[in-house]
């Protein structure tokens, strides 16, 4: 398969396991959850969540999409050190779920997913950064 769309491939699966992980977290309310946080009763999303957000979901998306049209070197490696933050990203908050949170089965293995797909996007694109400096 061509780099360019496994590449998009991964980073919209990415994107799809973050908004998964999202409904994951409000299936509470169906079971009468209380699913606020503790010391935020503003009823405002703060703007720093809201940041957070944008960079996660928008950019991920953003990102499945720029894989598909722009395949340069340059394009490639900013890919590959983004890819690399969110693995990080991902493997601090699969410890946080399995060590910190009530234990949740969906998402745990959500989580443990997520950085798999990680991995496969991290390797396919440093493979591509190797094949084409030969």
């Amino acid at each position: 398969m061509n780099t360019q769309i496994k590449t998009s491939i991964y980073w919209l699966l990415l994107g799809v396991c973050f908004l998964t992980h999202t409904v994951f977290h409000i299936y509470g309310l169906f079971y009468g959850a209380d699913i606020r946080l503790p010391d935020l009763t503003t009823n405002e999303v703060p703007l720093g969540v809201q940041a957070f957000n944008t960079v996660i979901f928008t950019l991920t998306f953003l990102m499945a999409l720029l894989s598909l049209h722009l395949s340069g070197r340059g394009f490639r490696w900013v890919s590959l050190m983004w890819s690399a933050l969110f693995l990080l990203l991902n493997l601090a908050h699969l410890a946080g779920a399995v060590f910190m949170e009530a234990f949740d089965l969906s998402q745990v293995c959500l989580l443990c997913f997520v950085p798999v797909v990680n991995v496969l996007l991290i390797l396919t694109l440093w493979k591509s950064l190797k094949q084409k400096a030969s």
